[in-house]
């Protein structure tokens, strides 16, 4: 598969696809967060390497069961904005990151759960903290790179 640069209006066209994949995120790292808190709180450590066993109650079982159900859905999630292209940076921020140009440079297209549009680039070097608004220089047109 070809990488490629996205344009700023490409990006733009997900954010409701975004925003709806990472309110259902949300939910799903708070429900295992949930299960996670129950299985300590029994004493076990949350493995998801871990079969559980034979000697294993039914309820700490269960437990497991759905904390690994929350997982698979939360990696699902993540993978699905992979495949639009996007690069997670940050659950807690609900950051993800685009492959764009500004001139003839790379830079990463920067969008956040709550953000309409995009506004902000920033170097690979420079991440989050070196966000910058878009300016005329940020490509606007989808380019390819093969």
């Amino acid at each position: 598969m070809s990488r490629r640069h996205f344009a700023v209006t490409e990006i733009e066209a997900l954010i409701p696809e975004l925003e709806t994949t990472f309110s259902r995120i949300l939910q799903l790292r708070a429900g295992m967060r949930g299960f996670e808190q129950k299985l300590e709180a029994a004493g076990v450590d949350v493995d998801l390497d871990h079969e559980g066993n034979e000697s294993e109650s039914p309820d700490i079982a269960e437990l497991r069961a759905r904390f690994r159900g929350y997982y698979e859905a939360l990696s699902e999630s993540l993978e699905g904005i992979r495949s639009l292209g996007g690069d997670v940076k940050d659950l807690d921020l609900a950051l993800v990151d685009f492959p764009g140009r500004r001139g003839d440079q790379d830079v990463l297209l920067c969008w956040r759960l709550g953000e309409k549009r995009i506004q902000f680039w920033h170097t690979a070097e420079e991440g989050f903290a070196g966000r910058r608004p878009i300016d005329s220089g940020v490509a606007n047109t989808p380019q390819r790179l093969d």
